[in-house]
């Protein structure tokens, strides 16, 4: 009788505890991972960088400790411990001529975000969408036509609050500074010390300058050590209280529309299309072209719909040495008392040879992509690399890419390697006058573990004021 009453419990407890394990399932089955913990004074942020190529999501989340201190953000990671990151093509660009789709296109990279998300912070969380250079590029009229779609027709699609300011086209100055601002966070160069520094003459460390090259611009940004020089300037405050001198900044920042290393690519093809036009005789169809592989052909379809050749010959110097003369030729006369950058714009009295410089995107991907030289920039062996990539016959680089020589870069960067390499040295070199053995300059896809982007400096930026509004919720 006792036995049997004893299994009678032991099967009652067990019941028991697979009801109790059942119903907390169903209470949490509808929750979304979160790989943080949920604390009252965080708060989240989704942000899309709408760049030339495809859009790319960004979420973060952010907390405060004091109004003195920068707003402490990090990216929101996934079950895989990675950032929430997910990309969509085309550009937003491409709906220029069709903004009604704009919305629809933008809304699976919001529902992606969305259920990493804690539920309690959804109806609070920022939404930005900025687009950079592929939107300036367009008409005023399709630019402003995209906008106002997605101003109008994300609402309807979502549960986020839609803030129209949050989503518009941002000139490059911006997108240098938000640059600049990522790249400076996370390598700590905002933190204040107790005691002034003999290199800032402030209680901050010194900051690095940054370098970027996207498809259709680039940009350049750094800190100038006063307010004596005036072109292209902007002061920026990251601090919550506007009058707090602690993190002013006096930036120097410009961008270079048209010089990416994409519409690079057009301009040196337009210097081809007139070579060979000036040096047709009617018997050869084609162009030697240092830039691409040795007997690599590329068509090219001209507007009126004539066609040439492009030959690869591999000559890599002769590549650098053509795209110096578009440089040059592309940029305005600088005044006889100034320094000019490419593209005839006034340079400050700061040498870029002695200030730490980091350079992105394609300054990183022309690197180390095929030449596994990304990192700190080595002139010599990033020459010798690049020469003698270039100078092999196109069915050999077909053939080691195969044997997975290449194991980073795909057809389309194989092609273009040789170009977009003399692109960087050229811009780096001839464009920024960065010497070529005395420097500072390195080339950066992470810093760390984390993966710099523009998007984390403008959420920095744009969540300055966070602090205030904790400190006051505490009050």
């Amino acid at each position: 009788m006792a036995r049997m009453e004893w299994k009678m419990r032991t099967i009652i407890g067990l019941v028991a505890v697979m009801s109790l394990i059942f119903f907390t399932f169903m209470l949490l089955g509808d929750t979304q991972y979160v790989a943080h913990s949920e604390v009252d004074e965080y708060g989240y942020g989704i942000i899309i960088d709408a760049g030339s190529t495809g859009s790319r999501l960004f979420l973060y989340r952010w907390k405060s400790v004091s109004a003195k201190e920068l707003v402490r953000i990090e990216p929101v990671l996934d079950e895989y411990h990675e950032p929430i990151v997910k990309k969509v093509s085309p550009g937003l660009s491409s709906f220029g001529t069709k903004p009604a789709d704009a919305p629809i296109y933008i809304m699976p990279l919001i529902d992606y975000a969305y259920q990493y998300i804690p539920t309690s912070y959804r109806d609070s969380a920022s939404f930005y969408l900025f687009a950079t250079a592929g939107m300036r590029l367009l008409p005023t009229e399709q630019q402003d036509a995209v906008m106002k779609s997605l101003h109008t027709g994300l609402p309807k699609l979502t549960k986020l609050t839609i803030i129209p300011e949050n989503i518009r086209v941002i000139d490059g100055t911006w997108e240098g500074i938000y640059n600049w601002i990522a790249v400076n966070y996370i390598l700590g160069r905002f933190q204040v010390v107790d005691e002034e520094l003999p290199v800032s003459g402030k209680k901050r460390k010194s900051t690095v300058g940054m370098i970027d090259m996207g498809g259709a611009s680039s940009q350049i940004a750094f800190e100038l050590p006063d307010d004596s020089f005036k072109s292209d300037v902007q002061v920026i405050n990251l601090g919550a209280i506007d009058t707090d001198e602690v993190f002013r900044y006096h930036i120097f920042v410009t961008t270079f529309l048209g010089f990416g290393v994409n519409e690079g690519s057009k301009k040196y093809e337009n210097y081809l299309r007139k070579k060979f036009t000036e040096n047709s005789t009617g018997e050869v169809d084609y162009v030697r072209d240092g830039c691409l592989p040795v007997n690599l052909m590329k068509l090219i379809t001209n507007e009126d719909g004539t066609q040439f050749l492009r030959k690869g010959t591999g000559e890599w110097d002769d590549c650098v040495r053509s795209i110096s003369k578009i440089l040059l030729e592309e940029s305005p006369k600088c005044p006889p008392t100034h320094q000019c950058y490419f593209g005839g714009v006034l340079a400050p009295p700061v040498q870029l040879s002695s200030m730490e410089l980091y350079g992105f995107s394609e300054y990183w991907y022309s690197a180390e992509d095929v030449l596994a030289l990304g990192g700190t920039y080595n002139h010599s062996s990033f020459e010798e690399r690049a020469r003698g990539f270039c100078s092999q016959r196109w069915p050999a680089i077909k053939t080691k890419a195969k044997a997975q020589l290449y194991p980073k870069a795909n057809d389309e960067r194989l092609e273009t390697q040789c170009f977009r390499s003399a692109w960087i040295h050229a811009i780096l070199h001839d464009g920024f006058y960065v010497d070529e053995n005395r420097h500072k300059f390195q080339s950066a896809n992470k810093i760390g573990d984390q993966e710099v982007q523009w998007a984390l400096g403008a959420m920095i930026y744009h969540q300055r004021y966070f602090p205030l509004g904790y400190e006051n919720s505490k009050q």
